[in-house]
């Protein structure tokens, strides 16, 4: 599966599942932003075969913790229909126990059976 494919799933899950998705144009700072229940997560996908550069790893960071938000990666796994989140925290304010809800709902929202997840 290509990475814009890869793309498209992802947000149709989401979409199916009640999120709001957007696309980031050109996809910067962030590929996608899925919003539920006032909530914004933005979201960074990776392609099996794609890296993420430290470049843009402190970015998407740095970018989070000036506005007090945190972000998710979403890396396509190796074997058929298998996604990665590592979670990315800019910040552990009182939000957090928003955050952790809304990270479920987006593990459960991809197929629960189908997330590893890696801190």
């Amino acid at each position: 599966m290509s990475e814009q494919n890869f793309e498209y799933r992802i947000q149709r899950l989401l979409t199916n599942h009640g999120f709001l998705v957007i696309n980031c144009a050109r996809s910067k700072p962030f590929d996608l932003i899925a919003i539920k229940n006032q909530i914004a997560v933005p979201l960074e996908l990776k392609g099996k075969n794609t890296s993420y550069s430290e470049e843009q790893k402190l970015y998407q960071k740095d970018l989070a913790n000036r506005t007090r938000t945190n972000f998710l990666v979403i890396k396509q796994g190796k074997k058929r229909g298998e996604i990665i989140i590592e979670e990315c925290y800019a910040f552990y304010g009182e939000a957090n126990l928003l955050w952790h809800k809304m990270k479920q709902e987006i593990i459960d929202a991809l197929g629960e059976k189908n997330v590893r997840t890696r801190v």
